[in-house]
């Protein structure tokens, strides 16, 4: 058994651009074309659920900018420039960019997000001449020095009436980080993972940025679930606060994710970890039906099939013919709840606590699947058969909450945790 997501390392933010097996090449062409176009300070905020795979497109994102602004020629870099803008009639223009990658979760702690965004700034190696380097590195330094040694010791809360006596400092600060961006370019900074940090943090983050980094030639682009930002603002202010209106006063432009083509997506990701995509089309109207984003999909096919791995290994995709009610009940049913868990965990616990199957039997009674094994079209009569496939499991003593159960729990006599590629591999 294996973790089935594809993680955004180098290697796979590469990869995933030159086959394009995300589909989002377009997007990320047209968001660099997007950046070529501003002027001025800017802050721009990809919004998407979680799990919808924004780190992946910020950091294509940041690639692409990387080969438009690398001094150095490379194959690679020619590939991925051929990758993006292929087809294109407009080629993207060569802007002097330097891009940052700031991961705020991971530096979220005590410390004053001000000094770890800044040393990100200062560390960051920028595809600058030998001499110039020099300059950035004594000039990032300052960068956190004045951080680290003003700014930090600055309460938030009155940061307002300390700005009238400590002008220098913000002056100073701002000096430096400006020596630190192209004489005729922009410094793009990417801010990744803000909804998950804590309240103060996220706040005292989105403050710092407003307050000491408004400079013409800067870009912000906050990878971000605002859902789940305005969400842990609230946490901090109380319900009755707006945090969609406290949230707008920092962000220019709100552009929603490109959708990814999880087909593609799926395979690529199954492919290079040599994983039996073989799955039945249920599996895929209920991802449909639930809305699941690209890492949701991914591991509720994983459990799934970790689950009723032994019953499908009897079948084929389709799980035709059916020997017994037992198969009934492990394809529509524990999937069903496997889902419904990862997505409702009340409504779960109503469904095998027989107080609500209402969902269940209403989605069944539109299911294509259930409808062909069925052989039957009108939507009436699919929900009777929906209905006694429910009440069958609470009605009736047949074993099938025990067999629920069991299943359910991921490590019974019908679970398996090798697939089959695995197996043949090691025979």
């Amino acid at each position: 058994m294996r973790s089935i997501d594809l993680k955004p390392t180098d290697e796979n933010i590469i990869n995933t651009v030159l086959t394009n097996s995300m589909g989002r090449n377009d997007g990320v062409y047209n968001f660099v074309k997007m950046l070529n176009s501003q002027y001025g300070s800017i802050s721009i905020a990809v919004d998407g659920k979680w799990g919808s795979g924004k780190t992946f497109f910020i950091k294509q994102c940041k690639l692409l900018l990387d080969c438009l602004n690398d001094e150095n020629d490379s194959s690679e870099k020619r590939k991925i420039l051929e990758a993006v803008t292929q087809g294109k009639t407009e080629k993207l223009s060569k802007i002097s960019y330097k891009s940052v990658y700031f991961d705020a979760w991971k530096n979220d702690s005590n410390i004053d997000p001000i000094v770890s965004l800044s040393k990100s700034i200062a560390t960051t190696t920028f595809n600058i001449k030998t001499k110039a380097k020099s300059v950035a590195f004594k000039a990032g330094e300052q960068l956190v020095r004045i951080a680290v040694e003003k700014i930090a010791k600055i309460d938030i809360g009155s940061i307002l009436d300390i700005f009238q006596t400590e002008e220098n400092t913000e002056a100073e600060f701002k000096k430096e980080l400006a020596s630190l961006i192209p004489k005729d370019g922009r410094l793009v900074i990417f801010i990744d993972e803000l909804d998950r940090c804590r309240p103060v943090y996220a706040v005292k983050l989105l403050e710092r940025v407003q307050h000491f980094f408004d400079n013409e030639k800067i870009t912000f682009v906050f990878a971000v679930n605002l859902y789940e930002l305005k969400n842990t603002i609230q946490k901090l202010y109380g319900s009755n606060f707006n945090g969609d209106r406290y949230l707008d006063r920092f962000f220019d432009f709100v552009m929603s994710i490109p959708e990814p083509d999880l087909e593609l997506y799926y395979q690529n990701m199954a492919d290079s970890m040599n994983i039996n995509t073989n799955f039945p089309v249920y599996y895929k109207e209920l991802e449909t039906k639930f809305d699941f984003s690209a890492r949701e999909r991914s591991h509720f096919e994983n459990r799934v099939n970790t689950a009723i791995y032994k019953t499908r290994s009897k079948r084929n995709s389709s799980f035709f013919p059916f020997n017994d009610s037992f198969e009934m009940v492990d394809l529509f049913v524990i999937p069903y709840l496997i889902a419904l868990k990862m997505i409702d965990r009340h409504k779960y616990e109503d469904f095998i606590s027989n107080e609500d199957g209402t969902d269940f039997i209403d989605f069944l009674s539109i299911n294509k699947t259930f409808s062909n094994i069925k052989r039957i079209k009108v939507i009436n009569e699919l929900k009777n058969e929906a209905k006694k496939l429910y009440e069958s499991i609470f009605v009736e003593d047949n074993g099938y909450k025990k067999h629920i159960s069991e299943v359910l729990s991921l490590v019974s006599n019908f679970s398996n945790y090798e697939d089959k590629d695995d197996k043949a591999t090691k025979k």
